[in-house]
């Protein structure tokens, strides 16, 4: 890793989030969920399925996928946005742990698998350096069948740590893994857009 990338991992990008909680929350929550997961709902499971939704920020995108009938684990590392998304979201559908890729031990230890896990713009505050441990952990939380959502937006300098983001290089993970890549597709597979920022900033 090099010095630049431990100076700028994911840690600076927690506390960050930590930092700018209220005014993050609040932009995040006045996009309606069904908007900012257009992209999204055609490829969700139809009978109610376990999901996992890492980066969950304010929680409006578990909260959403509650609606539509699933169970979600909501894994938010930054305390500050963890209570407001637990206070704005209240659910016993939802339960919130206090966990971080690429490690997602907390999570490992709950001895789930999940039908459906999302990274909702959260990617692009993993070094590249960690994404291939990040990708071989969140692989084995998968059930046989199960999918990833990965959205992301290039990184911008003047805010939070954010690292560049190439498609190529979730193409490559997958193979590694034995998985594949759809981008849209209406199946069960490893799945992104192209994205712009999904109501993530």
């Amino acid at each position: 890793m090099s010095a630049e990338e431990s100076s700028s991992d994911a840690s600076d990008a927690v506390g960050w989030y930590d930092n700018h909680a209220k005014s993050i929350v609040e932009r995040y929550e006045s996009l309606a969920p069904e908007k900012a997961n257009a992209w999204l709902e055609p490829l969700l499971p139809s009978q109610p399925a376990l999901a996992l939704d890492v980066g969950a920020g304010s929680g409006r995108d578990a909260a959403w996928l509650v609606s539509l009938g699933h169970q979600v684990i909501a894994v938010e590392p930054a305390e500050q946005m963890r209570v407001r998304g637990q206070r704005l979201h209240a659910s016993d559908k939802i339960q919130w742990i206090n966990d971080r890729l690429p490690g997602l031990e907390s999570v490992h230890r709950l001895g789930l698998s999940f039908d459906f896990i999302l990274l909702n713009a959260v990617w692009m505050h993993l070094a590249p350096s960690n994404r291939r441990r990040a990708f071989r952990k969140l692989i084995t939380l998968l059930k046989p069948g199960g999918w990833i959502a990965i959205s992301f937006r290039q990184p911008d300098p003047n805010k939070r740590a954010m690292f560049p983001c190439h498609l190529d290089e979730l193409e490559q993970l997958a193979r590694i893994h034995g998985s594949f890549i759809e981008r849209g597709a209406r199946r069960r597979t490893t799945s992104y857009p192209d994205l712009e920022s999904n109501g993530h900033d």
